[in-house]
């Protein structure tokens, strides 16, 4: 399921990150998910705590450009 996601702060890049979702493609009647929040997380891991995300998550997830 599709939910919004905020992050503030100033090591946060501004704007929206990640594609609108498309309400004509539904699952189940939900908006599908765009950007799995584990890829934020080990962006905000990896990039702002300099620590590696893989270990943490169990898996290696694509970084969302959303920290600077």
């Amino acid at each position: 399921l599709a939910q919004p996601m905020f992050l503030f702060g100033p090591g946060v890049k501004a704007g929206v990150h990640g594609k609108q979702p498309s309400l004509k493609e539904l699952d189940d009647d939900n908006l599908k998910m765009e950007v799995d929040f584990r890829s934020v997380y080990a962006a905000i891991l990896e990039k702002w705590l300099n620590t590696p995300s893989e270990p943490i998550l169990g898996a290696k997830y694509p970084l969302v450009d959303c920290v600077a």
